[in-house]
């Protein structure tokens, strides 16, 4: 009755045991007892090579930069502005420095890329243009010599609009902007 028990237990015992894929079954007899043998694996994890940091990057657009040291493997790139903040890298930027430039870096390593915002294009060297004065296009009848017009109702009324300055019935109450064109409008 021992031996009986003994089997149903191991049967038992075997059925609820999950088999590893390296462990080789094992036969049951009543007086042999269960062993079993597991293999453990490491995985290896994988050297990852460091890479150079080209030296010649100072003086080139931050968008350049970035393309270049993305193909060399790069994935983390930090730009930071002339006072050593960290700043979002806008492609126009001019890249200063690259902090280890020259030296390997493994390419999981942070990147720092010095930045600062192109110089602004210099202006054009233009002379100061002459004042332009618009073309008279179609001259009115000339007004009386001695013309006073107390509004531009009036000038324009009696065809003098617009009155320029030095002209019979010009008067300052008729320039509002004190071009010398009176009644302009």
């Amino acid at each position: 009755m021992r031996i009986i028990g003994t089997i149903a237990l191991l049967v038992f015992a075997s059925a609820c045991a999950t088999p590893t894929p390296t462990s080789a079954p094992v036969p049951i007899s009543p007086t042999a007892t269960r062993s079993t043998t597991t293999t453990t694996t490491t995985s290896a994890t994988p050297t990852v090579e460091p890479v150079t940091i080209p030296l010649d990057l100072a003086g080139r657009t931050a968008s350049k930069v970035d393309s270049e040291l993305r193909a060399l493997g790069f994935t983390a790139i930090k730009y930071l502005s002339p006072d050593g903040k960290e700043v979002w890298g806008d492609s126009t930027w001019t890249v200063v420095s690259v902090v280890g430039a020259g030296g390997a870096v493994r390419p999981d390593s942070v990147v720092y890329v010095k930045v600062d915002k192109p110089a602004p294009p210099p202006a054009p060297k233009t002379s100061t243009p002459p004042k332009v004065t618009p073309p008279k296009t179609q001259q009115p009848p000339p007004p009386p010599k001695a013309a006073y017009y107390k509004n531009c109702a009036a000038a324009k009324a009696a065809g003098a609009a617009p009155v320029y300055a030095g002209e019979p019935g010009y008067g300052r109450h008729l320039d509002r902007d004190g071009d010398g064109i009176g009644c302009e409008k």
